[in-house]
């Protein structure tokens, strides 16, 4: 059974603040999952050999996905028919990225390293 107080005091230790009713909240949460854990531990896994990796499975034969078939690409105009902006081709998107850059640039080079980062 985990504590309020420990769940204070992991939140410390990963800078987390939270409010009185939450931290309620997380330890009754955290307590759920601890005993549903318990639970599993109560299943007999005697004859279950263990699984290292999820596509060790899939590498024997046993995959129950679908075989990979070579199909024709969605046409570009089918793909941009419910596009909002588009040109030769392409989605038009606004420019974000570039405004990001700047502003992060401008908090760590001086004008000439940003220019030059631009």
């Amino acid at each position: 059974m985990v504590t309020k107080e420990e769940v204070q005091k992991v939140a410390d230790l990963a800078k987390l603040e939270f409010a009185p009713s939450e931290l309620e909240s997380l330890t009754g949460e955290l307590n759920s999952i601890l005993g549903y854990i318990d639970q599993l531990k109560e299943l007999d896994v005697t004859n279950v050999a263990p699984l290292e990796n999820l596509n060790e499975a899939f590498e024997h034969g046993s995959s129950n996905l679908r075989a990979d078939e070579l199909r024709d690409s969605l046409p570009v105009e089918d793909a941009l028919r419910n596009a909002p902006k588009s040109a030769d081709g392409y989605f038009l998107v606004p420019k974000v990225l570039a405004t990001e850059v700047k502003t992060s640039a401008a908090q760590y080079t001086t004008d000439e390293e940003e220019d030059e980062l631009l």
